[in-house]
């Protein structure tokens, strides 16, 4: 059965936690930043999972500035969430989103 995007949002949340806890280990200041930078919103995000503005956000904001300053062994963490991500907003707004918008 297709995952939710608010299960995809926590595992995105936990994948990112141990992300921060695995590059502080290393002494990567710069991807706990990455990390912490990307994830400080989803609380909110999915405190209001009813406002669309907010999925749009994460995804045409919040993911880009990620992918910009990451390493690229981070990045590919979340490449399927974000597949499914994209997957479950086509689902969960019955495709009113244009695909360009869409997480």
């Amino acid at each position: 059965m297709p995952r939710t995007r608010q299960q995809i949002y926590l595992e995105i949340l936990s994948v990112g936690l141990i992300s921060i806890r695995g590059a502080a280990f290393n002494g990567d200041a710069e991807q706990c930043h990455a990390e912490a930078d990307h994830l400080h919103n989803l609380p909110g995000l999915l405190n209001n999972l009813d406002r669309e503005e907010l999925h749009n956000h994460y995804w045409n904001v919040m993911r880009p500035g990620y992918l910009s300053i990451s390493k690229p062994e981070y990045v590919a963490r979340y490449d399927s969430l974000w597949k499914e991500l994209r997957e479950a907003s086509e689902r969960e707004t019955q495709g009113h989103m244009s695909k360009g918008d869409a997480p």
